[in-house]
């Protein structure tokens, strides 16, 4: 994973090149909020950043790694994000099963970014379905 954005990034000969709509977002970026809101229920906060840490790396070409470390391991998410006015959108091509997600975008200082925008997670934590909810994340640039 980390090897294909690597070389994807270094500009070889896969044909992978730079998007100049997407250099203000490019490099490593360190979850410092990352809070998720229940719409059936707006009092339900989850603070994952309380049990987790979360970073994302993004590739001049757009491609990104996202992962969320917890005690139990790490799950990464690699795909394809692409600027559409003042939204981002995540394509994931990792794990298969992972949805495009769509988020608001506003850069509060050059290396600061907060995103939000709909999600689902399961807050009554019963591994059926997960509810849907609004992602606030805030990432702070290396």
């Amino acid at each position: 994973m980390a090897a294909a954005l690597l070389a994807a990034g270094c500009g070889g000969s896969d044909g992978v090149e730079p998007d100049p709509a997407l250099a203000a977002f490019v490099g490593t970026w360190d979850g410092t909020v990352f809070e998720i809101t229940s719409d059936a229920d707006p009092t339900v906060v989850v603070d994952l950043l309380q049990f987790a840490t979360f970073y994302i790396t993004i590739e001049p070409s757009g491609q990104y790694t996202a992962t969320l470390e917890l005690a139990s391991g790490a799950g990464v998410e690699i795909g394809q994000l692409a600027v559409i006015g003042s939204t981002v959108r995540l394509d994931p091509s990792l794990p298969a099963t992972a949805p495009t997600v769509t988020s608001n975008y506003v850069f509060t200082a050059e290396d600061y970014l907060v995103l939000d925008g709909p999600t689902r997670y399961d807050f009554n934590f019963d591994e059926v379905v997960e509810e849907p909810g609004q992602a606030h994340i805030e990432l702070q640039r290396r």
